[in-house]
């Protein structure tokens, strides 16, 4: 039980009697009612649903019967015993302690067989939501309260908050405004005027909307009849009760969506620019566009038709996935002759003699509503509650083409804008500044957008200015009536509302079809361009500024719930706890000398996100609203770079340089801290970057700054399903970093390979084997199982700072790739059982191995990978067709067209080597895609492996035993052990049947002590 159930059962272990006395007196009680049925109804629903899945995955999957995690599963699941209780009965309550490596392993099973198992699997709260134990009942020595926290680069400022609920005084610090003022809204303005605010923000808010449905109504256009296709669907459902058809024959729009399209530079005709015809991948419910043109051969026009699909086509066969460009490349739908991406971008400039392009709305997204029917043809009715006796009825999305009402309120819009410009650049309202040139900002630039106002559709651009113009009418009565301090608070808040919709209405949005809605502008944190692009509506109670406030006033509710406790000492006139400043973390004058207890910080991931480039994006329309309120913070006209302790290279000329930048100010960013930082304080910092350039630079700033690294503790922080982490090796844990205070320098320094093996080398072994086993229970992926190592070695490192080998000075980097030889020869004992080290594989095939085991067959890095291959004195080098695998060597071969190796004939495809390169990343060749002669001719154990299940795979055990004979006669064993990581890791249900079948066969031979002689052996 979680939620309001487990709130009864603390109610109604203090229920009493009649008399005065307690009905339990040493066990706690659930009183049955029915809230109570209720729920045990719903349960036995979700058990039901449970029970089906795992019927269905065992019939799927037969090898997975016995597995023990879904017959606990299973077991659980089983249906609650009936009759239920009686209402007001007493049930005895039984507390468990929650296991959350179990269902991590659970959802982890679910996403390996592409299932979803409903609920909550963990069977409690998510931790922010659980107040921390009243801070008066902890022991003194024990208690956090009174305690000085100093986050110096708090970003949204998730850490100076929790140690605000934990009665901690607070310092939150950013350098970028942006941040600074969601630091007031996060910390300051909730817990000082708590949650009753919320009804203000609501309140000055609907007047906001009010004003903006008045003036924007006639840009989109109301309800409208349904389109004939689904007029026809809906008669064919009431075809028992017609005269309910016009009760129903009307569509709400919900969002348009839209698409870059130039001039054919060959025929002169439309050619719209579509990366993709899908605008629904609902199951059930897949929709697609198509394209058509008008037949012309010259100047032709290009229309747009919508369609339901069937099994994965449209009616006429149409093919969804079907683009009109493709890495950056267009495709005339009339001449079918390329466009060039010269061209496109010179459009997108309006430096072409062809044009400028334009934004093409090619798709409407709406809906419809109609009547739930009982088995008669008759509408169901509501039996109960406060909609009894009104009809059933169930949302039906639908899409089309856009029409002339759609399109002129577009042009109306568009000279509106145009009216109402000059008198709004007269009032300094539209962000006119200009772009500057940077890392993430190059990509508008280089289509055209040269202006922060360039990022909007002129429709859009004149909702956000419409509510720019309404919330400065607004301030000065909220101010007036609100008071200067809680009045600045509620038009902040308005000011978020507003943003949330620049986030999801801008040129940089994107439609996804998976769930049919629109991404915001920062769903990949960067300014790419977006071919196509969605728009929400800006009116009505369900439009995107509506949501936009909805979502707002929802999260200050649960922020200022959150901090109940630190508004009510307020309210009692004690001190606030919270100092918020802006400005650079190498440099806070307003914290004295040794006045912090605790240094807790997320620090900037090298050149993970630059914050600054993209946080002018809310800077230049904040400003406009918020400026006068924080006259301090909106001072300058873009957001400062220079100051920004993040790896630029536009900003610092070169990556060489942008990397000394970043170790230069997170250098000074440590010294700071270790400034305001008591001599026993405690300094701690997360990190979740995978690169290990980035994990050298920021550690060597660390040691040098005079920090021992104490501890380091992996924890699970990263959605996995992000799409900054989706198809990538990358690291989805943060690991948390204690430091303390070096003393005093080491007299003299440390050496790296010491006498009887008792140098830092050996430490760094010594420590991360330890480590590796204290992971053991975490089952980290083995990239965070990787960084949290680094972690280990580092401890070991920074303790003996500085390091000596021989002459020359030891760097982080040593260290770090001691760890990962280390990590990768425990990786092969352990998917070996212990039967395989490196030292029993030729080079070849212990690289392979080790990259497998960390990556799979997934991308890594190449950077990774060479510092890897190193610590195991194996070079990684790009080869030709043909090559001979001599030494301590790795062949790695470029992708070119065709999936063959560089030198190789046309006609001869597949890949030599077992590594292909390209670009910066690489990735394990496939057995489908290596070169046949290489696996005919095997020259490494590596290549006998995905040799022997490229035969299997041409004709099962009679072309694979012959293989095995003729390669292995003599070190079967190691091939087959080979053959059993392959399907234990290879992390598909398929690959693993395909191995455990060719084992079967094998180890059966084996067992029998012979070789098949006649057909039926095999």
């Amino acid at each position: 039980m979680t939620g309001k159930l487990l709130e009864r059962v603390v109610q109604s272990a203090k229920r009493k009697t009649a008399d005065g006395k307690p009905v339990c007196s040493d066990a706690e009680v659930l009183f049955v009612d029915s809230l109570v049925i209720r729920a045990l109804n719903k349960e036995n629903e979700q058990r039901a649903e449970n029970q089906r899945l795992t019927e269905m995955l065992k019939t799927k999957y037969p090898d997975i019967s016995d597995n023990p995690l879904l017959l606990s599963w299973e077991t659980e699941n089983r249906p609650l015993p009936q009759p239920w209780p009686n209402l007001d009965d007493m049930l005895p309550v039984q507390r468990v302690m929650g296991d959350p490596a179990r269902a991590k392993a659970l959802m982890g099973f679910a996403k390996k067989y592409q299932i979803h198992f409903p609920g909550n699997l963990y069977g409690y709260d998510r931790a922010f939501q659980k107040l921390a134990a009243p801070l008066q009942s902890a022991p003194p020595s024990s208690s956090a309260a009174g305690l000085t926290v100093l986050d110096p680069t708090s970003g949204g400022g998730s850490i100076p908050f929790e140690a605000l609920r934990l009665g901690c005084n607070v310092i939150a610090n950013d350098l970028n405004p942006v941040a600074a003022i969601i630091l007031h809204s996060t910390l300051d303005y909730p817990a000082r005027f708590g949650v009753k605010l919320a009804e203000q923000i609501e309140l000055w808010g609907k007047k906001l909307l009010a004003r903006l449905d008045e003036e924007l109504s006639i840009f989109f256009p109301d309800v409208a009849p349904i389109p004939a296709r689904e007029k026809k669907s809906l008669e064919k459902h009431l075809d028992k009760i017609p005269e309910s058809v016009l009760q129903f024959d009307q569509e709400n729009v919900t969002a348009y969506l839209f698409a870059r399209q130039v001039i054919c530079p060959h025929c002169g005709g439309e050619a719209p620019l579509l990366n993709t015809c899908w605008v629904s991948k609902k199951p059930g419910d897949a929709w697609g566009i198509r394209i058509a043109p008008d037949g012309k051969s010259k100047n032709g026009k290009a229309y747009f038709e919508t369609y339901q699909m069937c099994e994965g086509k449209g009616p006429d066969g149409e093919d969804p996935d079907f683009a009109t460009v493709r890495r950056g490349v267009g495709i005339c739908i009339h001449c079918r002759q390329a466009v060039s991406g010269d061209e496109i971008k010179t459009q997108a400039r309006g430096e072409s003699s062809h044009g400028r392009w334009q934004d093409r709305l090619y798709c409407v997204v709406a809906s419809r509503f109609e009547p739930e029917l009982d088995k008669h043809g008759m509408p169901r009715r509501f039996k109960s509650g406060i909609r009894k006796g009104k009809v059933r009825t169930r949302k039906i999305r639908f899409f089309r083409p856009p029409n002339d009402t759609d399109l002129k309120a577009l042009e109306d819009a568009e000279k509106a804008l145009a009216e109402r410009w000059e008198n709004w650049k007269s009032r300094g309202w539209i962000p006119t500044e200009k772009i500057p040139f940077g890392q993430k900002t190059s990509e508008p630039l280089r289509y055209g957008m040269s202006r922060w106002c360039d990022m909007f559709t002129p429709r859009q651009l004149l909702g956000h200015l419409t509510l720019i113009e309404g919330l400065n009418d607004l301030s000065p009565r909220i101010l007036e009536q609100l008071g200067p301090e809680k009045g600045r608070a509620v038009v902040t808040y308005l000011q978020y509302a507003i943003d949330k919709g620049l986030d999801y209405n801008s040129r940089q949005t994107r439609w996804i079809p998976q769930r049919t809605s629109v991404s915001g502008t920062f769903g990949r944190h960067d300014f790419s361009l977006k071919w196509t692009f969605g728009e929400t509506i800006f009116i009505g109670p369900s439009s995107g500024a509506a949501w936009g406030l909805s979502q707002v006033t929802d999260a200050y509710k649960g922020i200022a719930s959150l901090l109940s406790s630190a508004h009510s000492q307020i309210k009692k006139g004690e001190e606030s706890r919270i100092r918020i400043y802006n400005g650079p973390a190498t440099h806070i004058p307003q914290i004295s000398d040794h006045s912090v207890d605790l240094v807790c910080m997320d620090p900037p991931y090298y050149d993970n996100v630059q914050y600054a480039e993209l946080s002018d994006y809310f800077y230049v329309w904040q400003k406009r609203t918020l400026k006068d309120l924080y006259p301090e913070i909106f001072s300058r006209r873009l957001t400062n770079k220079k100051e920004e302790a993040v790896a630029n290279s536009v900003r610092d000329g070169s990556a060489k340089e942008a990397k000394q930048a970043y170790q230069r100010m997170m250098g000074g960013i440590f010294a700071e801290c270790s400034r305001v930082l008591r001599a026993d304080g405690l300094f701690n910092l997360m990190f979740t970057h995978k690169s290990q350039d980035a994990w050298e630079t920021l550690t060597r700033s660390l040691i040098e700054s005079n920090w021992i690294i104490t501890a380091t503790v992996p924890v699970e922080s990263e959605f996995a399903a992000s799409i900054h982490q989706k198809h990538k090796a990358a690291a989805a844990s943060s690991i948390f970093i204690s430091c303390r205070k070096r003393e005093q320098n080491q007299g003299f320094p440390a050496v790296w390979t010491g006498i009887g093996g008792s140098g830092v080398q050996r430490q760094i072994q010594d420590a991360v084997e330890a480590g590796l086993k204290e992971f053991e229970p975490l089952h980290l992926n083995p990239v965070d199982q990787m960084v949290a190592c680094y972690g280990r070695a580092l401890r070991v490192f920074s303790e003996q700072w500085p390091v000596m080998d021989g002459d020359d000075s030891v760097n982080p980097v040593r260290a770090m790739n001691e760890a990962s030889r280390v990590v990768s020869a425990y990786q092969i004992r352990r998917i070996t059982a212990n039967r395989l080290t490196v030292d029993d594989l030729d080079s070849e095939s212990a690289m392979a191995l080790t990259f497998f085991g960390i990556w799979g067959l997934g991308e890594f890095s190449f950077d990774e990978a060479l510092n890897l291959s190193k610590s195991l004195n194996i070079s990684i080098l790009s080869k030709n067709a043909g090559y001979r695998v001599e030494g301590r060597m790795m062949g790695m071969n470029k992708q070119i067209p065709g999936n063959r190796s560089l030198g190789a004939a046309e006609e001869t495809a597949g890949f030599h080597a077992p590594l292909i390169h390209k670009g910066s990343k690489l990735r394990l060749a496939r057995p489908e895609e290596r070169n046949p002669d290489r696996l005919s001719n095997p020259q490494t154990g590596w290549d006998i492996l995905q040799g022997l299940i490229r035969e299997y795979r041409k004709g099962d055990i009679p072309l694979a035993r012959p293989y095995l004979e003729k390669h292995i006669p003599d070190n079967r064993h190691v091939v087959l052990d080979l053959l059993r990581i392959w399907g234990a890791e290879a992390g598909h249900p398929d690959l693993k049947k395909e191995a455990e079948n060719i084992l079967f066969y094998f180890n059966s031979i084996v067992e029998r002590g012979m070789r098949p002689s006649k057909a039926s052996d095999v």
